[in-house]
Order: C-alpha cells, then structure tokens, then sequence
C-alpha cells in the first residue's frame, strides 16, 4: 500500500531508493538479499560472532570483579550473558535468515526489533525499562560479525532516523548515499545547510513516516516540494521519472550562468560567494562559478577531531582550501561553536555548563575566554596570507569591545609571524545588538557581513531547526528588514564593504532589494548561485 506526507523542509532534489532506519548511534547496519546456498555460511558467521561475544563479555566480567563497583556492575553484565545464551536469539535470527534470505545483520537487526517489542509491551516496569539492555546486547554482536562479505550498495540506501547532525550528512555525502529522512528538524538548521551544500537530498520534519517505513521498503523523496511516498505506485513511479527529466533541464539551463560575471543589467558588479564547510565542496563551488568564498566555516574541523587541532594541523587544512581557491578570495570565519557542539572536548569550556548554548558561550565569547585557541587558529589562517586574498570575520559580535581585543590577539599573531600586509578583520552583524550598534562597529571594522540565519533567529526569538514555531522564521519580517539597513547605512557611512551571508542571500525575491541597498557581496550555498546569477543579470 502506498503512504504519502507531507515534511517541514527539503535540501533539494528527487530520490527514489531502499529503506534503511539507523539505531541512535546511527550505525549503518548492510542489509541485502543472499542465495539458498548462503544460508549455511551466514549460519557460520552468526553462530562464530555470538560465541565470541560471549567470551568478551565473560572475560570483561572477570576483570571486573576486581573493581570497586563491581557489585553494581556485574548484575548487568550477568543480565547481557543471559541474553546471549537465549535460545531464541539464535534460533529467530537463523529464522529471519533462512526463510527471508537476507544477510546475517539484517536478520539480526529484524529479531532484536521483536524482542524490543515484546519488552515494550511488558507491564512491570522495571522489566521494560530493560529494553535498552537488548540493544546493547546487539551492538556486540554486530561488532563481532565485523566486515561482511558484501557491501550495501549506499547509492540506493535513503537513512532514516530520528535526527542527523551536520557530520552526519557529510559521512553520508561521502559514503555515497542516496538520500535521507529525519523525523526531527527545521529548514534552517545547520544539519539543511550542509545538506543544501553537499547538494544530499533529505527530509526534516517527518514525524509519521518512521513509525510506516520497514527495512528494505520504496521509498520516494521529493525534496523540491517536501513530499514523501512510501512504496509509490507504477503511476507514481513513472510521475517521479517525469519530474526528475524536468528538474535536469531546468538545471542544464542554469549551467549557462556558470561562466558569465554577476553584474545586473545595467552593469552593478555584484559578487556571488560560497558558503563552505569541508574541502569537497571547493570543487563543488568551482562547478558553479563562484566569485569567491565569502564565508568558511572553521568548525568542521574540530567537530570531527576529538582533541583540539594544533597550529600545524589547522595550517594544512585551510591551504588545501586556499589551494582549491587560487586567486579568488576566501574569509575565513573564526570559530563559532558552543559547548553543544563540541561537548567531547571540554577543555575548550572547562566547568562551563550553560543551559542554553544557542544564547550562552559560543562564536567571540568562547574564543576571548581561550585566548590560546583564538591565537592558534589566528596564526593557522594567517599562514595562508602571503599566498592568497584572505579576510578574517569575529562571529556573534555584540559590543565594540570584542572587536578591538580579537584585533590586539590578530596584530599580535601578525608581529610573530613576521606578516606585514593588512588582513582585514570583519564583524559579523548577526545579534540585533549588533546592528544597532552597527555606527560603533563600523569604526573598528574592516567589512560588515550580516549573518542572515541567525539575525532572523535572534531577531525573532524563533530556533531555527524547531518544526514547531518554523512558520515564525519570516525573513521579511519588517524588523529584519529594517536590522539590515541599518547594518548597510552605517557600513556605507563608513566606506566598507558589507555583504550578505546565508540563506536570505540565496532567495532571488531579495536580490532586488540588495541591488537598491548596494550591498557589496552575496554569500550562499553554492548550488544556489546559478539561479541568484540569472536573476541578476535580468534585474
């Protein structure tokens, strides 16, 4: 039976693949279909990897019957063992096997689900509240099945989970994925953007879906228009091969503009910049004919290392964009990350622990309170300086003060390194405060770039990646509009250049409003330049 919804947001694009639901650790478990005659040796694999889960687990106990807490301890590991040696768990993951002719994980994955169930529905409490046991015991035996002898093939996988986060998407870019679902999130969130710039079709916001969708179902993903249909129709099938012919023309068409200068009709030189994140998308921005990139996020980086980069590291990673770039200019926005980003490196944050990190220790506050790694990644990206246009930009600036002391670490760095050009140092206007203040700023700044996703959110007191209160997150909401121009009139007062960054730079129904403005630059998701481009050599 076919099942359609509707989802909060979309990174674009029509996908048609297989089901796959992630656990909460988002494990990618291979599921495909095997031959009669490999029946015998998935029963060979399951029955090795529960033996040797149950001689880890009897060794770990061991050990631990040494250790202080033992007694609070061992009742647990007792209970997992008991597990292991359940009858059922063999015998129903061989069932799955031989009867379904699936691969061993798969078949495991489907028998842990009926115990999961049977534990749910228990009335004493305390038995229920056992369920996570069977999932911890199952991560055992996954680890121990290790490699199996036939990969999935990912190109056809469409993940579903509860949410995913921004390093998420990428590995899921990587792996070659076809696309994703999330149950969670707004079409603003983070986790959309680098979606939107990796150019990974996906869903947020689709809260009925998961509880429908089974392994191994069709699923059909319409990220231009938000839809979903589980297990479509031949008719639907056959409308999606139509849509998907459409959507390639249109973007053919757009191909043309690669090429051509991002000046309107009557000759405004306005450049188009890309938002980035990792060094794939370089290429990516190239593809589009980007003028440049207007904003780096530098967080990347440290959100998939578990200790903080050093000096040399930071260095290496940021030539590789400035050699992908080569003489177009590259700004690079120092660290902006808040104690929920990076919870596994807590010496970023010592004994900080803020209830709202969104409004709490994050962007120039985080980095004037570590002064060690405001200076390490200020010397890293100063590396960079003598071969290429580089700029440097202070996010979540609220008071004049930040400004001038990120200034004092940067002329510090510069005096050691030996450095004798001028880096420009901007301020990024995206906290209303900033704006209003905008004149002070404007007097010790280099340039102005409006965070647009975050003015609007801190503007409007609306969380961006919240589903609920998304039809709040108006980026022509009168306050919004008058923010900027506030932002503009005192960086044009000023002489310095100012541009727009985020998503509100990419909406062509704005790109007018900006021309009359003068605004300097537009900074966006790269795959959104074409379309911005036409637009502009039309106005």
């Amino acid at each position: 039976m076919s099942w359609h919804g509707q989802s909060v947001a979309g990174s674009g694009g029509l996908v048609l693949g297989v089901v796959q639901k992630l656990d909460d650790r988002h494990h990618i478990i291979p599921e495909y279909k095997i031959k009669k005659t490999q029946h015998e040796s998935e029963f060979r694999r399951f029955s090795q990897a529960i033996l040797q889960a149950r001689l880890s687990l009897q060794n770990e106990m061991i050990m631990l019957k040494e250790h202080p807490h033992a007694h609070e301890l061992l009742p647990i590991l007792e209970s997992h063992h008991l597990m292991l040696s359940d009858p059922e768990l063999e015998v129903g993951t061989k069932r799955f096997i031989e009867q379904d002719c699936i691969n061993t994980e798969w078949a495991l994955k489907r028998c842990l689900a009926r115990f999961e169930q049977a534990f749910e529905h228990m009335d004493d409490v305390y038995l229920k509240s056992r369920k996570a046991d069977i999932s911890q015991v199952g991560q055992r035996i996954f680890q121990c099945l290790g490699t199996s002898p036939q990969a999935t093939n990912q190109a056809q996988s469409i993940m579903l989970a509860v949410d995913f986060s921004p390093t998420d998407v990428v590995s899921m870019w990587r792996d070659g994925v076809a696309g994703f679902v999330a149950s969670q999130g707004g079409k603003d969130s983070h986790t959309m953007i680098v979606a939107r710039g990796v150019g990974l079709t996906g869903l947020v916001g689709t809260h009925d879906l998961f509880d429908q969708a089974e392994d191994g179902d069709i699923l059909l993903l319409n990220a231009e228009d938000n839809t979903w249909r589980l297990n479509p129709t031949a008719d639907e099938c056959l409308a999606y091969e139509l849509k998907q012919q459409q959507l390639d023309e249109k973007r053919n068409e757009l191909k043309a503009y690669a090429s051509q200068p991002s000046q309107s009709k009557d000759g405004y030189h306005l450049p188009l910049l890309a938002n980035i994140e990792f060094v794939e998308e370089v290429d990516i921005a190239l593809q589009y004919g980007v003028d440049g990139i207007g904003l780096f996020r530098t967080e990347f980086l440290f959100m998939q290392s578990d200790t903080l980069p050093c000096e040399e590291e930071q260095a290496a990673y940021y030539q590789q964009i400035v050699q992908g770039m080569g003489d177009k200019p590259i700004t690079f926005r120092l660290l902006d990350v808040g104690a929920d980003k990076l919870a596994h490196v807590q010496a970023m944050f010592g004994d900080y622990d803020g209830e709202n990190p969104a409004l709490g220790l994050r962007g120039v506050r985080m980095l004037l309170r570590n002064p060690g790694i405001l200076k390490t990644q200020l010397r890293a990206i100063l590396s960079c300086a003598k071969t290429s246009d580089i700029s440097i930009l202070v996010p979540m600036v609220v008071s004049v003060n930040e400004m001038i002391a990120v200034r004092k670490q940067l002329q510090e760095a510069k005096l050691e390194l030996g450095i004798q050009q001028d880096i420009a140092l901007g301020c990024m206007i995206e906290v209303p405060a900033a704006a209003l203040i905008a004149e002070d700023l404007a007097k010790v700044s280099d340039f102005f770039s409006i965070g647009s996703n975050d003015l609007v959110q801190y503007g409007l007191a609306v969380d961006r990646s919240d589903e609920h209160v998304g039809y709040l997150y108006d980026v022509n909401h009168t306050a919004i509009k008058r923010l900027i121009q506030m932002a503009v009139d005192a960086a044009i007062k000023r002489d310095i250049p100012i541009t727009v960054c985020g998503e509100l730079a990419a909406n062509t129904s704005w790109t007018q409003t900006f021309l009359n403005m003068q605004i300097s630059g537009l900074s966006m998701t790269a795959r959104h330049v074409l379309a911005v481009r036409k637009q502009l050599r039309a106005l």
